[in-house]
C-alpha cells in the first residue's frame, strides 16, 4: 500500500524529489542548479503552513512521487498574483505511473489545504487537464508559460464527504 507523507517527516528524501523535478523540469529554468531546485525544496518541507511538499512511500520505503503546496507556482506573473495557493511540481516516478499514485497524492494535497482553512487552490498544466477534470478541478483559462500553451485550473476546497479526511494510502 502507497502512504503519503509530509516530506519534514523524511527529509532524506528531499535530494532524491529535487533531482526528479530538476530532470523534468530543468529546462524552465535553465539559469538553476541542481543544489538550487535542493535547497528550494527544504524550504517547501513543513508540517503546518505553506509550502509544503507530500510524498508517495511505497510498501519498501521508496519515495515514487511527490507534490508541493506553494503560494504562487507563476510568481513571475503578476496579472495572477490573486490566485493564491497552488498545486506545483507534482511528480510521479516513470515506472509508477497509471497506478492510482497520482490521484493519492492531489487527494491528499487537497485534503492538506482544507485542513489549512484555505477556500480553494489552483494549478497550471500543459499536458494533464484530463487527469485534474477528473479530481474536479476545473479549468479557468488558458495561456502561455515558459513558450509553452498551459491551462490554469482552479479546485473549491468545500467540505465534501467523500474527501472529508485526508486518505493516507491507495485502496
Amino acid at each position: 500500500m502507497v502512504r503519503i507523507e509530509n516530506v519534514a517527516k523524511y527529509p532524506e528524501f528531499v535530494e532524491r524529489i529535487a533531482q526528479w523535478h530538476w530532470d523534468e523540469w530543468r529546462a524552465a529554468d535553465p539559469s538553476g542548479s541542481l543544489e538550487t531546485w535542493t535547497a528550494g525544496l527544504r524550504r517547501r518541507a513543513n508540517l503546518d503552513r505553506i509550502p509544503l511538499t507530500l510524498v508517495a512511500i511505497d510498501p519498501r520505503g521508496d519515495p515514487i512521487g511527490s507534490v508541493t503546496l506553494v503560494e504562487h507556482d507563476m510568481p513571475d506573473r503578476g496579472d495572477l498574483q490573486h490566485l493564491t495557493p497552488w498545486v506545483a511540481g507534482t511528480f510521479v516516478a516513470p515506472d509508477e505511473r497509471g497506478k492510482g499514485v497520482g490521484t493519492a497524492l492531489m487527494r491528499r494535497a487537497i485534503a492538506e489545504a482544507r485542513l489549512l482553512g484555505l477556500p480553494e487552490l489552483f494549478l497550471y498544466t500543459s499536458t494533464a487537464v484530463t487527469f485534474y477534470e477528473r479530481l474536479d478541478w476545473v479549468p479557468l483559462r488558458q495561456d502561455v508559460y515558459e513558450g509553452s500553451p498551459v491551462t490554469i485550473m482552479r479546485h473549491p476546497l468545500r467540505v465534501r464527504a467523500r474527501d472529508a479526511s485526508p486518505r493516507n494510502c491507495l485502496s
